[in-house]
């Protein structure tokens, strides 16, 4: 697959999201970066086993009492192989929160630990990252190890909605 046809992926996928999203948003008020909830899309590609791009990610997320200690962060997406086979979903439940979160210039990141759903099972405790970049992007990094390098080596890649979401298969 050449990095042109990636690029058209790449964009497709993101017109799909922005497109579902506002469809999804509604008419509330605009969320500020110190708000105690965040939503969003998830729009990447991740690599195989080889490294190499091979799926689609595309879903939403929601982040709230992000100013507490006892966060809620939940997801639900899914996945494609960049040739359109193998389609599936997974959840991400349960959150909950190692330490305080770290900042670091715009960023903010929060660990811990989360309940991941992969082919009909549900595991547990699985360490996730979840990374607040700035007032629009996000990032989200599961370990490859429990998951068996399922997500790939790279993070899944989002965006934050300037406008409150709802999420239409969050639960």
């Amino acid at each position: 697959m050449t990095a042109k046809s990636l690029i058209i992926i790449a964009v497709a996928v993101a017109i799909v999201t922005m497109a579902s999203a506002n469809v999804a948003t509604t008419a509330s008020a605009q969320q500020s970066q110190t708000s105690g909830s965040k939503v969003g899309s998830i729009v990447s590609i991740q690599n195989g086993n080889d490294g190499k791009p091979e799926w689609i990610v595309s879903g939403g997320w929601e982040f709230k009492n992000i100013n507490s200690s006892s966060p809620a962060f939940n997801a639900t997406f899914n996945m494609v192989m960049l040739n359109g086979t193998a389609p599936h979903k997974h959840t991400i439940t349960d959150f909950k929160m190692t330490g305080t979160p770290t900042k670091s210039g715009i960023a903010t990141t929060y660990n811990g630990t989360a309940s991941v759903t992969m082919k009909g099972m549900t595991m547990s405790n699985v360490p996730i990252s979840i990374k607040l970049m700035g007032p629009r992007a996000t990032s989200l990094w599961i370990d490859p190890t429990m998951t068996k390098g399922h997500f790939g080596n790279t993070p899944i890649y989002g965006i934050q909605h300037g406008m409150q979401m709802q999420m239409m298969s969050m639960k």
